[in-house]
């Protein structure tokens, strides 16, 4: 395929105009296809990397918002309410499930992000992620519980978890260890210094900081990928930078969480190379994009547009154990956004030898609306704003009548009040409301 007239990107980030050529599943310099699109109205750009996602979890969407995030599944009203909450939604069938996490899948195909790095949720649905990804096509990163379902497929991909500050014992190193010995090219990843208990855990275990905890281990090299680091102090950075490490970084989920901001500066001038994820509960990449720019512009980082786009392409894919994707050039992985740049919001758009300001409008005011076509491996996920894989609309009708948790909290000082109500779907038509709440009040 032929992409005629497309405007792109150079490796200065200045906006030219030319033939790309698509063949078979990648980016390639030449080509006899005689198929050809018309891209003289459209910006292709490389296809977007969220490096950090727990699947399933936008059930919880508006819910515990303004708990502090210690007092999540502890022993407080709250943490106890929330695991009742995450127990409800684990009894989900494997099919709903599925289509849960095809509807994030496709949301996210459709705001042009065509690899995920799906973590679990606290109980193991790897093959209904598995599923819904071989369904709409995405590039998949998948947490596994153990190496027995490691497999590297043209669009997935599995990764392994190291041991966390509030589980760290000797156990599960010797484990991660051995996991590691046996499967040295695998992507290790983990949820690393993201709290001040989280912090303290593992200086009770007699280290100074997570990252040498991980290095004394030899578990620390260029596949480690580490989540989150709002509590890292330079000492730990110096040594993930040493030792060739990754970093994830999530930050509407770490100023909602109120765990702070990772510093990003001190990372970059280390060298390192950062992803950016969305987390828990949100599936709105661009918002993390425009936040992780004003971000580094409050730490005074350079170039910050350039920067995060780097981090929501080439490093986040990298992240995911995928380089040959996030890079618009031969020999890459075709994973492609088409944007069209008649839009009175993208204007005006200037591109000279000494300045371009195209990055800096699609980073800090781009919209996923604006987005008209989506390919992985060089082939179409979205055409003309359409999923092109399934139906869409089908998908959501069957989508509402899944098991829902719906909780209501109101909180005082003195007291928690919240009501579970857990709907099931019913085969006759005419549903009535399900009549018995149960109500929990805790003093």
């Amino acid at each position: 395929m032929k992409l005629k007239n497309a405007w792109y990107l150079n490796e200065e980030d200045h906006l030219i105009q030319g033939d790309l050529v698509i063949h078979q599943d990648q980016i390639a310099e030449f080509c006899n296809d005689l198929e050809e699109l018309d891209c003289s109205h459209l910006l292709v750009l490389p296809g977007m990397v969220n490096a950090h996602f727990h699947g399933t979890s936008t059930i919880t969407r508006g819910l515990f918002m303004d708990m502090p995030v210690a007092q999540w599944l502890n022993d407080t009203s709250q943490g106890q309410l929330q695991q009742r909450f995450i127990n409800a939604l684990n009894r989900c069938t494997e099919e709903e499930k599925i289509q849960l996490s095809l509807y994030e899948y496709i949301s996210m195909l459709k705001q042009g992000v065509t690899t995920v790095f799906d973590c679990r949720l606290f109980q193991q649905d790897y093959q209904a992620k598995k599923r819904a990804g071989e369904l709409c096509g995405i590039r998949l990163t998948l947490e596994a519980d153990d190496p027995s379902l490691l497999e590297d497929r043209p669009l997935l991909k599995a990764a392994l978890p190291l041991p966390e500050e509030s589980s760290w014992s000797q156990d599960r190193c010797s484990q991660a260890q051995f996991w590691k010995q046996n499967h040295p090219q695998t992507i290790f990843k983990a949820h690393c210094m993201e709290t001040d208990l989280a912090a303290e855990a593992i200086r009770s275990k007699g280290y100074q900081h997570t990252i040498e905890a991980y290095a004394q281990a030899d578990l620390l090299d260029e596949h480690s990928v580490l989540i989150h680091n709002c509590k890292a102090p330079a000492e730990a950075i110096q040594l993930a930078a040493k030792r060739g490490a990754r970093m994830i970084n999530c930050p509407i989920s770490n100023l909602k969480s109120q765990n702070g901001v990772s510093p990003l500066k001190m990372m970059l001038d280390q060298g390192i190379e950062i992803g950016l994820g969305t987390d828990w509960g949100r599936l709105q990449f661009m918002d993390v994009m425009k936040c992780e720019y004003l971000l580094l512009r409050d730490q005074h980082v350079l170039n910050p547009a350039q920067i995060v786009w780097k981090m929501a392409t080439e490093w986040g894919a990298r992240c995911c154990g995928w380089p040959e994707t996030g890079l618009l050039k031969p020999g890459m992985q075709a994973d492609l956004i088409f944007i069209r740049m008649d839009e009175p919001d993208f204007q005006p758009l200037i591109s000279t030898p000494q300045f371009s300001d195209v990055l800096q409008n699609w980073v800090l005011d781009g919209r996923s609306e604006w987005i008209e076509h989506v390919m992985v491996a060089g082939q179409w996920k979205v055409k003309n704003r359409k999923v092109c894989v399934l139906n869409e609309a089908e998908l959501v009708a069957r989508q509402r009548p899944v098991s829902y948790t719906h909780l209501r909290a109101h909180e005082t000082g003195r007291n928690l009040v919240c009501r579970l109500l857990l709907e099931k779907k019913k085969k006759n038509k005419n549903k009535k409301e399900i009549p018995n709440e149960e109500v929990e009040k805790t003093e």
